[in-house]
């Protein structure tokens, strides 16, 4: 693994103006600077870059109403070369195609366990995904792949969550072994916290955390514009939180922390589920298996057993909000997840129980990523290691994000 480096302030501004090339499509240098606020030699020097990188074309510009030679245009290299981005999740897989400028041009949903086992899957997904950019005369220039999981540090074994089959599963070396492009890895709610930095809420806020919220639980603390890792890449493994003494002495349940057997999906649909003989007439009892999504329909037609399940739920997502902001004050929490966004009805409700405990309360939301957080932050991470080369310690200055990610050439 080549060694890490900072990335400065300049990758940030990168970002930024390819997303107003690419969208204003022939553009000049003076349009860039007055538009984004930027001095004019900070865009000369990006565009000098981004020109070098073939990222952006340069040609002759149009008449002017101003005497002298007319400005320049500059415009977005579409065919240069492409990201293959995937969020591989519990129980699908979620794969797009992007071009060098971060927009998506194919996208694919398959399950997990479509090809077999979930890395058979995430195979033939970034296979699928390359074929495309192939016929396009696209090259894939790097891949970015976001897991419900830990890595390793040492090892970049995945130390998997409750609800990925591979434990132990040497993920970066089988990667090595299997594509010829640049690759990274990193835990979904990381890239989920980058994609918010970069296109979400989580834009321009130094301190906030984002807390996912579906099959399993996790988080990503960002404090002072720094991702918060700690010494084993566990840092944010809100799932692990143990919220009263009883489950403190509980039998270790698998893989599955105390957080995530009371508010993850299946422990929603097994609560309702064990709550049915007090509620005889809950309509829940008449639909076969229950799952979070029926709990969740139940509810907004106001069945009884729906609205318990889910009052316990925000007094369970509110005490792990109340355990992040006591530890680290951030500034927002969004909330992530097929769960977490269910709870949009609900946020009003969360945000009173957290504010009438703790001195300081953030701001919470529900993502305005829809469920493309993950798939962002991949796209994001992936097109800094196409510019790079290389995975660099922080992604972007200005939110510090200290990426370390397990990725090879």
């Amino acid at each position: 693994m080549s060694p890490l480096r900072q990335a400065s302030l300049l990758g940030v501004n990168e970002f930024l103006v390819l997303d107003y090339v690419r969208d204003h499509g022939r553009t000049t240098r003076a349009s860039i600077a007055a538009d984004l606020s930027l001095s004019s030699a900070s865009v000369s020097r990006i565009v000098k870059r981004l020109l070098q990188e073939g990222v952006v074309i340069e040609s002759a510009g149009t008449t002017s109403p101003i005497p002298g030679r007319p400005p320049s245009a500059i415009e977005f290299n579409r065919s240069r070369g492409t990201i293959v981005a995937i969020d591989l999740g519990g129980t699908k897989c979620h794969g797009a195609l992007a071009d060098l400028g971060g927009a998506i041009l194919r996208e694919t949903v398959r399950p997990t366990d479509s090809s077999g086992d979930p890395y058979s899957t995430l195979l033939s997904t970034i296979g699928s995904l390359s074929g495309d950019a192939t016929g396009m005369d696209m090259p894939v220039a790097a891949v970015a792949i976001g897991i419900p999981a830990m890595l390793d540090p040492d090892t970049g074994f995945a130390l998997a969550g409750p609800n990925v089959q591979w434990l132990g599963f040497p993920l970066a070396d089988r990667l090595k072994q299997d594509l010829d492009v640049p690759f990274t890895i990193d835990n979904d709610a990381n890239l989920a916290a980058l994609g918010h930095a970069w296109r979400g809420q989580g834009k321009s806020v130094p301190n906030f955390a984002a807390i996912v919220l579906g099959m399993g639980i996790g988080a990503a603390i960002v404090l002072n514009g720094r991702l918060i890792r700690g010494q084993h890449n566990a840092a944010g493994e809100v799932g692990f939180l143990v919220l009263n003494r009883e489950q403190l002495h509980q039998p270790q349940n698998g893989r599955m922390g105390a957080l995530e057997q009371l508010a993850s999906g299946p422990a929603i649909g097994r609560r309702a589920h064990d709550l049915l003989a007090q509620y005889p007439d809950s309509t829940l009892g008449r639909s076969g298996e229950i799952t979070a999504e029926n709990v969740f329909a139940a509810a907004k037609a106001s069945d009884p057993l729906a609205l318990s399940v889910l009052d316990e739920l925000i007094d369970h997502v509110a005490m792990a909000i109340i355990a992040i902001v006591s530890t680290v004050d951030p500034d927002l929490v969004i909330l992530e997840g097929d769960v977490g966004r269910a709870l949009n009805p609900y946020i009003d409700t969360i945000s009173r129980r957290v504010a009438d405990r703790v001195p300081a309360p953030p701001r919470i939301v529900i993502s305005s990523l829809q469920s493309n957080a993950t798939l962002l932050g991949a796209i994001a991470a992936g097109l800094e290691l196409a510019r790079q080369g290389s995975v660099p310690s922080v992604l972007f200055e200005s939110f510090g994000f200290d990426m370390g990610i397990r990725h090879a050439r």
